[in-house]
């Protein structure tokens, strides 16, 4: 059975956002090569913004450990998103 989960991380200019999320691959829309705001807003708008990308990695540990530790199953393990570390993110 498939859990179609991870752990992901988006950097954009102001920062890190690590969040733990199913079907990831709405944060792109139907054209699948550019970003939908919308969905990235609704996947990433709350999370904390954290400063560093050391500060990003251990957050995903910890939401890892988190989830492993209570029987949890992480399908697509801990990722980084890329394509926004020149953008702003608008939340």
């Amino acid at each position: 059975m498939s859990a179609d989960n991870g752990i992901y991380i988006l950097q954009s200019l102001d920062g890190f956002r690590v969040i733990y999320a199913s079907a990831i691959d709405n944060i792109y829309g139907i054209k699948r090569h550019e970003f939908d705001p919308e969905y990235l807003k609704q996947y990433f708008g709350e999370a904390p913004v954290l400063e560093s990308r050391d500060e990003a990695w251990e957050e995903a540990r910890l939401m890892y450990s988190e989830l492993t530790s209570n029987g949890g199953y992480l399908e697509y393990g801990i990722n980084i998103i890329p394509g926004h570390e020149d953008q702003v993110f608008r939340s």
